[in-house]
């Protein structure tokens, strides 16, 4: 979804994000580490604890965990990758590499394009 905030001169970007297990085993969401990358030609790195405040356990009970989030950009198009990093019962953790997805926008349509609903 795409917000203007013609305010501060930068386009808002909310994305949602679906995480699930599709192994036996428990894992944990320990971190997240993103890097944003704005046309206007600044790359940000955000890393921290969990995700939304959360660090949600994924188990056969529960093997799916969805949230939503936004970011910010000085640019109407850049795009975003980054890692979500996992812990195991026995302490152990691994990367998910998230590859890179666009956000792109055209200031100048004037309907969202389709299948997003402003």
């Amino acid at each position: 979804m795409l917000v203007v905030n013609n305010n501060f001169s930068s386009v808002q970007w909310r994305y949602c994000i679906r995480l699930e297990n599709l192994d036996s085993e428990v894992v944990q969401l320990r971190e997240r580490h993103w890097r944003i990358f704005s046309l206007s030609g600044t790359l940000e790195t955000v890393r921290g604890r969990g995700v939304v405040g959360r660090e949600p356990v994924l188990s056969k009970e529960q093997p799916a965990f969805q949230y939503s989030s936004h970011v910010s950009l000085q640019a109407s198009s850049g795009h975003m990758w980054g890692t979500f990093r996992f812990e195991r019962p026995d302490g152990s953790h691994f990367d998910v590499r998230i590859p890179p997805f666009s956000l792109e926008s055209n200031k100048d349509e004037k309907t969202p394009p389709s299948g997003l609903h402003w």
